[in-house]
């Protein structure tokens, strides 16, 4: 008998847990996001892992979609802006690859503000807002839990008051983006919350900090920001993600014009053209100084419609066919100096090399630059920059648009 009372005790307990574990899972599995657009521009949201719409579409300001994201989603999210028709789309700020609007699964490039999540952890969601990478939309998050942290201030003050050597396009970029510094990216020597020390930061990359601190409270700055910008909350709820919770948003209301169409036919022509940056189109590829000396560094600069920006692009008896020699101020040709990454882009004078035979390749509205001699490596503008004067290198091409040109 004793036996008999002792099992029937266990089955009435782990009739219970099962009870609770199922409508544990009901409770998790009903969890909602709803994303809403409270900025006074087109967001175009991008989701990583694509649990919704294939990972990104387009919201009109003061739009909202709600969705189920299943109950161990574990991603990101994250808001674009100024995205064009070309596919991918091509976007002033957090760019992905897939199909159009949609990353399929792809994430979005550094720069871009972000919602991360990661729901039913062991019971448990772990959820925060994080400027780690950058910041070009203010993000607030709600919970429905009224228990639970809802990090849902942010205003644009990060962008606006963003030091000057951070600032790239639309976008403030973290210390850490920008430079890759491993003492700003809390990493090698410095990665652990003991070593990770901002107040050693320079006053310039301290301030990214405080500036998240005070307009964003309750959001991640850097990558140990645990302490204030990581919260929990008991699995079951649902989440309202909102891109400007104070309105207007982090690009006052206008944001900058999306990329134009491609060329027709998506391909260039011989003759002069400017090959502009495709994250800052007030930015051209440039010859230094416009010095013709051999070895004279290419830049970008500011668009001033000079000579030293002139290009004359041929492919006529060109190795391989079909790509190009790009002249400037005489018989001065683009040259990679080097074949791994980081090499430097110089003038030499044109002798048919193949560090002087590019191939443009169509990318929506730009095109990759990519030079015989360095198999898989792409012209690149270094983290993005828009400082004028800043030396251009290749770099393994990986189709961020640092790597974009648009050759008009």
């Amino acid at each position: 008998m004793k036996k008999f009372r002792a099992f029937s005790a266990q089955i009435v307990v782990l009739l219970s847990l099962l009870a609770v574990l199922v409508g544990f899972s009901q409770n998790a599995g009903a969890q909602t996001f709803t994303i809403t657009n409270g900025c006074s521009y087109t967001v175009f949201p991008g989701i990583f892992p694509a649990v919704f719409n294939n990972g990104g579409w387009s919201m009109a300001p003061g739009t909202s979609v709600s969705f189920a994201p299943g109950g161990t989603f574990n991603g990101r999210i994250w808001g674009r802006i100024g995205c064009n028709t070309a596919s991918p789309a091509v976007c002033q700020s957090g760019s992905c690859g897939g199909t159009g609007l949609q990353c399929a699964g792809t994430t979005g490039q550094a720069g871009t503000s972000l919602a991360e999540f990661n729901l039913n952890a062991a019971g448990t969601d772990f959820y925060d807002v994080s400027y780690v990478d950058g910041f070009d939309n203010p993000i607030g998050v709600r919970s429905t839990n009224a228990s639970c942290a809802s990090p849902n201030t942010c205003t644009n003050g990060p962008l606006t008051n963003c030091p000057a050597g951070l600032k790239s396009g639309i976008e403030c970029l973290s210390p850490c983006t920008a430079t890759g510094n491993p003492q700003f990216c809390c990493a090698g020597a410095f990665n652990s919350p003991a070593t990770c020390i901002t107040s050693a930061w320079p006053a310039a990359d301290l301030a990214f900090n405080t500036n998240i601190h005070n307009f964003c409270p309750g959001e991640y700055a850097f990558a140990f920001d645990d302490a204030v910008g990581l919260h929990t909350c008991p699995t079951g709820g649902s989440y309202t993600i909102t891109f400007c919770p104070n309105g207007s948003g982090s690009t006052g209301g206008t944001p900058p014009p999306p990329p134009p169409p491609p060329p027709a036919g998506g391909a260039v022509a011989n003759g002069v053209h400017v090959m502009k940056a495709s994250y800052d189109l007030n930015l051209a590829v440039d010859d230094f100084h416009a010095l013709t000396t051999s070895g004279n560094p290419v830049t970008v600069f500011t668009v001033n419609g000079t000579g030293a920006q002139a290009w004359n692009f041929s492919n006529v008896a060109v190795v391989p066919a079909g790509n190009f020699n790009m002249a400037v101020l005489g018989p001065n040709c683009l040259t990679a100096a080097g074949t791994a990454d980081h090499s430097a882009v110089t003038i030499t004078p044109c002798n048919g090399s193949a560090s002087q035979s590019w191939k443009a390749t169509a990318s929506g509205a730009f095109f990759t630059l990519s030079p015989a001699n360095a198999t898989g490596e792409c012209l690149d503008s270094p983290n993005f920059t828009t400082v004028a004067g800043t030396h251009l290198q290749i770099f393994r091409c990986d189709g961020a648009t640092a790597q974009l040109w648009q050759i008009q």
